[in-house]
């Protein structure tokens, strides 16, 4: 049985762009689609979140001695996790393909599918497992043929599991945390920016050094959807992550909230987002609160490799 949503809705009813300008990278209201956004897919995601929030809360943090396909530790209550979002999602008799950290690419519902999910049930195990601050649920709905590309996010939830409301977008239509609306801090400029860098199995090269002495302040917080939807949030100026280890299910949908907050996602040089092939495709990227801030950061870390 389904756990009851939460009484609140992001929003009753989005204003969706529907014009279509394929030649937007990200940023405000970028890529709109043609497509119509499936509405249902909020209910659908706070669904999912409310019962996988659930279910790991009442879980230990055990370990269980095995690992998942990228080599990380899995823990039990992300096995609960997984096969609590895996439940959501058959009740919901929806056909969809869903890929997940932990359980790979599987097949839900009976018809034909017409949308992916990424889902990854806990980012930042290791701070859920050690108590510490910064681990969510993160799913991304995307068509079922599109790209691995925050662009092509139709409907994004990264939901901290300390919290009991997720942060929710819909492509061209905003990110919300129940009724607020998210908004980056539209900041243009290093030196007054509060960034976050990832720093896990990585030794900082000269210009991400040089960055972070640029920094009006530096945080490290080992979940990064989390980091990344605090930049959409207005928490955080930037997120960077240059170790060439993140995969999709960690950051496209905190990427997609971004993006709808008003804020850029970009690689590290500067240009378009790779898409990956698969989850155990890995890159770095650069999410900020804007196009100039996003466009220094990439600078000040190209000095640093010559």
């Amino acid at each position: 049985m389904l756990a009851p949503i939460p009484v609140w809705r992001p929003l009753e009813q989005p204003p969706v762009n529907s014009s279509d300008n394929q030649a937007a990278i990200n940023g405000p209201g970028s890529v709109p689609t043609a497509r119509t956004v499936d509405l249902a897919w909020v209910e659908r995601l706070l669904i999912l979140h409310r019962q996988v929030w659930s279910e790991v809360a009442r879980t230990d943090r055990a370990g269980t001695g095995s690992k998942n396909a990228k080599g990380d530790d899995v823990k039990r209550f992300d096995l609960v996790a997984n096969d609590a979002a895996l439940a959501v999602l058959r009740e919901l008799q929806l056909p969809v393909v869903v890929d997940c950290e932990e359980s790979g690419r599987q097949e839900i519902g009976s018809g034909t599918p017409r949308h992916r999910l990424v889902l990854d049930p806990v980012d930042g195990s290791d701070n859920w497992a050690r108590g510490l601050p910064l681990s969510a649920l993160s799913c991304a709905v995307l068509p079922v043929d599109a790209p691995l590309h925050p662009d092509q996010v139709e409907a994004a939830l990264v939901g901290p599991l300390e919290q009991e409301i997720p942060l929710i977008a819909l492509k061209g239509s905003g990110a919300w945390r129940g009724n607020d609306r998210l908004e980056t801090s539209k900041l243009r400029n290093i030196t007054e920016a509060m960034i976050s860098v990832e720093l896990n199995h990585h030794s900082p090269s000269p210009g991400l050094a040089r960055l972070m002495a640029a920094a009006r302040g530096v945080r490290s917080y080992g979940c990064a959807s989390r980091a990344i939807s605090l930049v959409a949030e207005g928490a955080t100026d930037a997120h960077v992550d240059v170790r060439g280890r993140l995969t999709a299910e960690s950051y496209l949908a905190a990427a997609r909230l971004v993006i709808e907050a008003g804020g850029w996602v970009v690689g590290l040089d500067g240009a378009p987002l790779a898409a990956p092939e698969s989850l155990t495709d890995r890159l770095g990227l650069v999410a900020a609160s804007s196009r100039e801030l996003c466009d220094e950061i990439a600078e000040v870390l190209d000095d640093g490799r010559h």
